[in-house]
């Protein structure tokens, strides 16, 4: 038990616990030791701390007859010290996350969900955490507790881990690891959520495509295309504009008039003629994105299922048992029409479209629980989670194991992809912890990122999907990630920064981007400049993380062509121009006898270090 993390979390990452309950200041907790660590009360409010080996959880019991505030019901100060660095993520947009660099707390952005500090040698992370009625986020120098519930008497819950580490990555799972062991956190981490096997193979979403223009014809001739271009598709979704909706509200559970043959002949048609393996399908959370129409025929026919929130919206009902019968008889007819898979959209409007009618940490949990267990009845659970950032959405869903990590691919707006890679990285630190982290689609053939893109997902860990327009499949630059028979090479996790980036906004300070991976014992390391000129900068293999001290490595890198050996001790200068990338697949040398090798990869490929077609190359007939 380590009763000193506990201390210096709560006297000065916590300021002794200061608590502003509207006008009224709550302090002077008397505390008493327990077996598990420690309760603090004063009066009605009582803090618990659960003290591990290298984290604390702190939960809450609070009771206010007065009611306590939607928004922030209760804050906390946070302490004075000085961070030596700090990454913290914050909502850039109310779905979507965004790394911040500032080592002032006062500078918090609102709605900050992740903070991780380095202060001397050691690593902090704190995870506000959301298990019973209310959340938590940092915001200004404070920690914030909200229910988006007026006149609540009682808010009980865990609402912060905090641990520590000399390696940041190890601090961060730290805390999601031991909120976990002792129920704060009560769904399964990244170990428990094994990645789909239907999402191995190269897919193709419609969205950048066709947009909500989407119909069967339109799909059949870019089957086409790729087909004749040889490009070996395993999987597609539909995206956005094949239901029946009226504005932005469902109708109908069956697909609109742009797919005339049925949503059932046109998947079957895909399959059997073009030879996509998988079709999943685009929905909404909460139906479509504005709910479900009222003067519809499905809200008579889902009448029970239904509720109207205070928002105004109707919208699946929160009674547990009639959320799963509103899913359960859509998914029932998409499954049938031979739908394998579903992306679900629009999460974390969730707690807009539920305030005021329940504590929104509540009805995230009701509503993931209801729509989960109707995707592992109809679709074996496969999933990918879309526009859900917000911790409640990230901490309450039971078991779906892929999770999108970033803002939209944008591939008309310039430059974009800066922002796009600079989201993925850095929400990845936190984010993988619990999910498969999805980098999003791309363009194959995008005039500015086609080939930083490729890279990018080829070293992301992530499914590897397109969404190409019509004629603008680029064969050569999708065939760096894919084996011949159509699957990806994924690494083991995601894609994250190496330890000389990860405090460190990058495009700000001039300096490049270094990502890493591993596959078992081979790394993967990919460099952006994500600056407006060209930029040199040290590569320092020491900064990637499991890189072993006893080990030489061979490092090959795909654009130069070149073989090195290297070892943790090693650094090079590289120099990029700007939008330039370079990406290196480093091998552990081997010995049989006396003979050096690597189990090498194919050298076509950017990030070959997980495919499942390797040769053993003597180090002599690369150097």
């Amino acid at each position: 038990m380590n009763r000193n993390l506990y201390t210096f979390a709560k006297e000065q990452l916590l300021s002794g616990f200061v608590l502003t309950v509207g006008e009224t200041t709550v302090e002077n907790f008397t505390e008493n030791e327990t077996p598990f660590g420690a309760v603090l009360e004063a009066g009605d409010y009582r803090i618990t701390a659960k003290i591990g080996e290298d984290a604390v959880v702190f939960a809450l019991n609070a009771k206010n007859p007065a009611g306590f505030a939607a928004k922030d019901a209760i804050t906390v100060p946070l302490g004075n010290i000085q961070p030596d660095a700090m990454l913290s993520s914050y909502h850039d947009k109310e779905w979507w996350m965004y790394p911040s660099f500032t080592t002032d707390f006062a500078a918090l952005a609102p709605r900050t969900q992740s903070l991780l500090i380095q202060k001397g040698s050691l690593h902090y992370h704190l995870l506000p955490l959301c298990s019973g009625n209310f959340r938590a986020e940092f915001s200004e120098g404070k920690l914030r507790l909200s229910s988006d519930m007026s006149g609540l008497t009682e808010l009980s819950g865990d609402f912060l881990a905090v641990s520590v580490s000399s390696d940041p990555f190890a601090a961060v799972k730290n805390s999601f690891v031991y909120a976990h062991k002792i129920g704060a956190l009560p769904f399964p981490l990244i170990d428990e959520r094994p990645y789909p096997k239907l999402l191995e193979g190269f897919g193709w979403c419609t969205w950048n495509a066709f947009y909500t223009e989407v119909s069967s014809d339109k799909i059949y001739e870019k089957l086409a295309e790729f087909r004749d271009k040889g490009i070996a598709l395993k999987w597609m979704i539909v995206d956005d504009g094949w239901a029946t909706i009226k504005g932005a509200k469902l109708a109908a559970f069956r697909e609109s008039s742009k797919f005339p043959e049925g949503l059932k002949a046109f998947i079957s048609r895909a399959k059997s003629e073009f030879g996509v393996e998988h079709v999943g399908v685009w929905h909404a959370f909460n139906g479509h994105k504005a709910g479900i129409a009222p003067d519809s025929e499905l809200a008579l026919e889902q009448a029970d299922n239904l509720i109207t929130a205070a928002s105004g919206m109707l919208l699946p009902s929160l009674d547990p048992e009639k959320a799963f019968r509103f899913w359960d008889t859509w998914h029932s007819y998409l499954a049938d029409c031979g739908v394998d898979f579903l992306k679900v959209d629009n999460q974390s409007d969730t707690p807009r479209h539920y305030a005021g009618t329940q504590p929104t940490a509540e009805a995230c949990r009701i509503c993931h629980a209801a729509i989960e267990r109707s995707i592992n009845k109809h679709f074996g659970g496969v999933m990918i989670n879309c526009m859900g950032m917000d911790m409640e959405n990230v901490l309450s869903r039971p078991g779906s194991s892929v999770s999108r990590n970033s803002d939209d691919f944008f591939p008309k707006r310039e430059r974009s992809f800066i922002k796009h890679l600079v989201q993925n990285v850095y929400n990845a630190v936190w984010h993988n912890q619990i999910y498969h982290c999805d980098f999003d689609m791309w363009w194959s053939d995008h005039p500015e990122s086609a080939i930083q893109s490729g890279v990018l997902r080829a070293i992301s860990g992530s499914p590897i999907y397109v969404s190409d327009a019509l004629g603008e499949s680029n064969a050569a630059n999708i065939a760096p990630l894919v084996e011949d028979d159509g699957l990806i090479m994924r690494c083991d996790n995601a894609a994250k920064p190496t330890l000389d980036c990860l405090y460190t906004d990058c495009r700000a300070e001039g300096k490049l981007l270094k990502l890493w991976n591993r596959s078992d014992d081979a790394f993967g390391a990919a460099i952006f400049n994500v600056s407006d000129g060209e930029i040199t900068d040290l590569f320092d293999y020491e900064q990637i993380p499991g890189l072993r001290r006893d080990c030489d490595y061979i490092a090959y890198e795909y654009f130069s062509k070149k073989f090195t050996r290297v070892n943790c001790y090693q650094d090079e200068e590289v120099t990029l121009p700007r939008d330039g990338v370079a990406v290196w697949s480093i091998y552990p040398v081997k010995k049989d006898g006396d003979t050096e090798y690597i189990e090498l990869g194919d050298t076509s490929k950017y990030v070959p270090i997980a495919s499942r077609h390797k040769v053993k190359t003597k180090v002599s007939d690369l150097l």
